[in-house]
């Protein structure tokens, strides 16, 4: 459990650091930036946990993760502007990217062992749909709440990263032991997303037809 919680924390901070980057280059004020930081880093979880019936889901019932997510978005306020103007910008959002690949793999596999938790293990598409949606559902709420076209659906491998190793996990773990199975998922996961942004590797656009058509 330690070894997961830990991951956890890492994720949700990559993913409040995202939120709060979104929402001050959205130009929100400070109560908007907190509200797009917590969103993108717990809501993922909160939908997944409506979806499973865990209701009240589990942010409200414990605000661990909210609580990281408010402080991390303090602090993303206090070196934004010193970090824009810094010569190593690009060195620090290549570590949050990192982060934030780390917390897509983790809260895939963790949507998807909830959904098993809860029964419905022998439902593929639902406990891969559970476990994509935890991954990326936060930072789609996000989106919406800044008034911008979701990432995910757009041409970045994220999504897609989060597809492949949830399938992967669901088939393998029947025939993989124990944590064998959910590990390699997470690596796959992780390799796949930073494999594609250190690559500039993006799903391929649909062609426009042409105009008069």
């Amino acid at each position: 459990m330690a070894p997961t919680f830990f991951l956890e924390v890492i994720g949700t901070i990559a993913f409040a650091f995202s939120g709060a980057f979104v929402a001050i280059e959205c130009k929100l004020d400070i109560f908007g930036i907190l509200c797009a930081a917590v969103v993108t880093a717990t809501g993922g979880g909160m939908t997944r946990d409506i979806i499973l019936g865990n209701t009240p889901p589990l942010m409200f019932r414990d605000p661990t993760y909210v609580i990281i997510a408010i402080f991390f978005a303090f602090a993303t306020v206090l070196i934004y502007v010193p970090l824009v103007k810094s010569r190593f910008k690009k060195n620090i959002l290549g570590i949050i990217n990192v982060l934030d690949a780390i917390g897509l793999a983790v809260f895939t596999i963790v949507g998807m062992n909830n959904a098993v938790q809860f029964g419905y293990g022998d439902n593929c598409f639902l406990v891969c749909f559970v476990g994509v949606l935890s991954a990326v559902g936060g930072g789609l709420i996000r989106d919406i709440f800044v008034d911008r076209k979701p990432v995910i659906l757009q041409k970045e491998i994220y999504a897609t990263a989060s597809l492949v190793g949830s399938v992967f996990y669901y088939y393998g773990s029947r025939v993989l032991p124990g944590y064998l199975s959910p590990t390699i998922s997470m690596v796959l996961i992780f390799l796949i997303r930073v494999w594609s942004l250190h690559r500039d590797i993006n799903l391929p656009l649909a062609e426009k037809p042409p105009a008069g058509k």
